[in-house]
């Protein structure tokens, strides 16, 4: 029997649940080439499918100089088609590609009822945007053996380094973004990327998904009311909130939001059941941080979506300093004084997007959109402050420079310092298997300098 990490095309990092919104989001691009050799180009994503049958619905796809308009199946092996029983379902007649993350060495062929052939393509992880975020942990902490050509460089050529890292680092943030871009739209990418950042890091992937399955334009065309109660019911937030559990100014926002939400709830409400493999994670989270309150933003940020969204759609009209106060008064009836749908009101308003979210948004959205567009706006970027480090880019510091370095500290104080210190960690050490034996980081050093 042959092992499934040998298959061709398969990547253990993700999930199929993964894949599926990686290919929604474009990151595999938009042409790609079938097991028979056929181009097969994408020119509608279509949507994502919430019930029975497919995964994804409407697509539309050329191949073979035909135009075919139908439905995408994603599958984790290509002989799932036949295990799922699709070939001989009902529901599966309009599909027109077959997706698989893995195929064995014999043919396995994709047809519907009516035997007729299926184009099928296998996904591969060199498909991906750079950017996608890949499943890697945490390298030793310990310090590494580029800190010595480190320290006999001059500080100048160490400022080189880390700005070329960054450099590369937003460059890969640009090409997962426009990619979205060329899939959905301009707006839509931009709302997912923003969704995503407010997400944090322990629900970036719960966040990112909701706002693929609940698209800006659906959710612009909607009222502030009904936008709410899909947001809150789709993920789940509204399942299991009693009445009596509410503090008493919240009863009535949760009264009109289930006015709405009850007539969505069969079409939206298994998005994030337990099978479907999306969870939010609450553990440690701190109150300002619970994704019911990021959601919160993400409501305050479609009432205000045309001066949110505006300046990132056109790189002349960019303005750092009015877009970042956008974010800062973004204001809420309910959740500009509430952590969740239980807690009490808070003693004072509280920000719903905080400075440092605001920077992140700088870091990963704005600038990575807009500097390849406005190359000038590069200047700006490399003078945005760092804010909160985390542990990759502390033990990126111990292994560059070690303790107690003057370097370490004077590498670290604006944002583009952590960017390009965590793109060298993640190219080199997390890349390393030998424990800092056979990196390439410290010959690369030597002849750099």
């Amino acid at each position: 029997m042959e092992d499934p990490s040998d298959l061709p095309g398969i990547n253990t990092c993700y999930s199929e649940l993964d894949w599926q919104s990686l290919w929604f989001a474009g990151a595999l691009g938009k042409t790609f080439q079938s097991t028979d050799g056929q181009v097969i180009k994408v020119t509608d994503f279509g949507f994502w499918n919430a019930g029975p049958g497919p995964d994804f619905r409407s697509c539309v796809i050329q191949c073979a100089g035909q135009t075919l308009c139908g439905d995408i199946e994603l599958d984790t092996d290509a002989r799932d088609w036949e295990h799922h029983g699709h070939g001989v379902n009902a529901d599966y007649d309009q599909v027109i590609l077959h997706l698989v993350l893995r195929s064995p060495q014999q043919c396995f062929f994709t047809r519907n009822r009516f035997h007729q052939a299926i184009p099928q393509v296998v996904l591969r992880p060199e498909m991906l945007a750079e950017s996608a975020v890949p499943c890697r942990g945490m390298a030793v902490a310990r310090l590494g053996r580029c800190a010595r050509p480190l320290s006999e460089m001059g500080e100048g050529k160490v400022q080189s380094i880390i700005e070329s890292a960054a450099q590369l680092r937003l460059e890969n943030k640009s090409r997962f973004l426009h990619r979205a871009a060329v899939a959905h739209g301009r707006e839509q990418a931009v709302f997912q990327a923003l969704a995503r950042t407010l997400g944090y890091r322990n629900n970036s992937q719960p966040f990112f998904i909701l706002s693929q399955r609940l698209p800006v334009r659906r959710l612009l065309q909607c009222d502030a009311l009904e936008r709410e109660a899909l947001l809150f019911g789709a993920s789940g937030f509204l399942k299991k909130i009693r009445i009596e559990d509410t503090h008493s100014q919240t009863r009535g926002y949760l009264r009109a939001l289930w006015s709405e939400w009850w007539r969505h709830r069969d079409a939206c409400s298994r998005w994030f059941e337990p099978s479907q493999n999306v969870r939010w994670n609450l553990a440690a989270t701190r109150p300002g941080n619970h994704p019911q309150r990021r959601l919160g933003a993400v409501v305050a940020m479609l009432q205000n979506w045309r001066s949110v969204c505006g300046p990132l759609e056109d790189a002349t009209r960019w303005s750092q300093s009015a877009w970042c106060a956008t974010l800062a008064g973004l204001r809420h009836h309910h959740w500009s004084t509430h952590y969740t749908l239980t807690a009490p009101p808070s003693s004072k308003p509280l920000a719903l997007v905080g400075e440092t979210r605001v920077h992140e948004m700088l870091a990963n959205v704005a600038y990575p959109l807009l500097v390849p567009e406005r190359t000038r706006l590069w200047a700006e970027y490399l003078d945005l402050p760092a804010l909160l480090d985390n542990q990759k880019i502390r033990l990126a510091t111990l292994r560059l420079f070690g303790r107690g370095n003057p370097l370490a500290d004077k590498f670290q104080a604006k944002l583009y310092h952590h960017q390009g210190l965590l793109q060298i960690y993640e190219d080199f050490c997390l890349e390393d298997e030998s424990g800092c034996v056979a990196c390439m980081f410290p010959e690369r050093l030597k002849e750099w300098s």
